[in-house]
């Protein structure tokens, strides 16, 4: 009986030790996040930096800085309408998988009542 009582007391004392362990640190992001396999990364370049305005001498320049921003805001909402679309798909797909499980479910709580009812009958 005693090894089973020390046995129990060793594992109890790893358990409690182990619960006190400090967590380890996180690790810091990388500069470029990763990607998810199968999802594109973002990528809009080249990225509007503001010149400053004593850069601006001209409406030229500042036409320019315009078609700039307007083009990586286009990118962007494009970016994230189709990232909006594909997640909205796997979303419905999702559904459509509970509701065929459901389905399949209720059929077989259904045929496993008719055999009951059909038990009790005999």
């Amino acid at each position: 009986m005693k090894p089973i009582l020390l046995a129990t007391a060793l594992a109890l004392g790893s358990l409690a030790a182990y619960a006190q362990a400090p967590a380890p640190a996180p690790e810091a992001a990388p500069a470029a996040a990763a990607t998810t396999p199968g999802i594109p990364a973002f990528q809009c370049d080249p990225k509007p930096v503001y010149p400053g305005i004593d850069n601006i001498k001209s409406e030229a320049d500042l036409d320019k800085l315009k078609a700039m921003v307007k083009k990586y805001q286009d990118c962007v909402k494009a970016y994230v309408t189709e990232r909006n679309a594909t997640s909205k798909a796997h979303t419905e797909a999702g559904n459509a998988a509970v509701r065929e499980h459901n389905a399949v479910m209720k059929k077989f709580v259904d045929d496993q009542e008719a055999a009951k009812k059909a038990q009790e009958g005999k």
